[in-house]
């Protein structure tokens, strides 16, 4: 393949990942030349081999470790040792082929007027249960899943996108930090190509994760309330659409039920000042 393509740093922030370092790298340097990428795994409070599964993958993986464990403390750690731009911050549960990744660092080469992109998830979702299964049938149908789902666990800034801020602030919701630092027309999904998204096996896995997501909203508005002139999406707009799609009726009570319980979730979490704790799902990393 020609080389169509500036160099570009993609930065994996990972702790505890050995259930799934192995299939993300795999991905990622799968048929990747060593000129057109640098990988940066940042192994964040590792009590496992997640350091050692990811030094397996050779020169094209440089692998940094800290005590520190804190994603967005590994997020900032990456930027400082990445030398290339795009930049592209990947957790490590994603699997996302190197074509994928190239098409995005295209999308934000230098003097593209997109400065934040991301491709499209990919939910695999079918064979979970059906409470599983009807929460996704009804969110991958809402306005911010199909106006392009950023961030989400993949996002990327050009050059001049990631000048719009220094440091990755110690917050939940860098996703939805890196989503709203930029202005609607500023950030694009591309039009080719997924990474795919591994859901949790249970419903309880899904509150989970929607706790942590609710309560890094909620921490995202009450520090940076004037980033959300960049939002697009809404409670109401998603109500709106379950109502005008019968399709939806049968699934709605499970979605709105997993909402409201990571609603009250999220406020107890952030009461009780437990926002450092991470909500990951473990269901899904079999």
């Amino acid at each position: 393949m020609p080389n169509q393509t500036q160099k570009f740093s993609v930065i994996i922030p990972a702790n505890d990942e050995e259930l799934v370092i192995g299939r993300c790298l795999q991905a990622v340097t799968g048929g990747a030349r060593q000129d057109e990428l640098e990988v940066i795994v940042v192994c964040n409070g590792c009590r496992d081999s997640t350091a050692s599964l990811a030094r397996t993958f050779g020169p094209l993986v440089q692998v940094i470790e800290t005590d520190v464990r804190s994603k967005t403390n590994a997020l900032n750690i990456g930027d400082d040792a990445a030398t290339a731009f795009p930049r592209i911050y990947l957790d490590a549960d994603i699997e996302v082929s190197v074509d994928v990744l190239r098409a995005l660092a295209r999308m934000l080469r230098d003097g593209s007027p997109v400065l934040a992109g991301s491709p499209k998830a990919l939910i695999d979702y079918e064979d979970r249960n059906a409470l599983v299964r009807s929460f996704y049938r009804t969110w991958t149908r809402l306005p911010y899943f199909k106006d392009g789902l950023f961030g989400a666990g993949l996002f990327a800034f050009s050059r001049e996108g990631r000048k719009r801020f220094g440091r990755f602030p110690e917050i939940i919701a860098d996703d939805g930090f890196a989503r709203l630092v930029v202005e609607p027309h500023e950030r694009k999904c591309l039009s080719e190509g997924t990474f795919r998204i591994t859901p949790p096996r249970t419903l309880r896995g899904v509150i989970k994760i929607n706790i942590r997501a609710r309560a890094g909203l909620y921490e995202l508005k009450a520090l940076f309330p004037e980033m959300f002139k960049n939002e697009t999406t809404s409670a109401t707009r998603s109500l709106g659409l379950i109502v005008r799609s019968p399709e939806l009726w049968a699934h709605a009570p499970v979605y709105l039920g997993v909402m409201l319980c990571a609603k009250l979730g999220a406020h107890y979490k952030l009461w009780r000042k437990r926002n450092q704790i991470w909500e990951k799902d473990l269901t899904s990393r079999r």
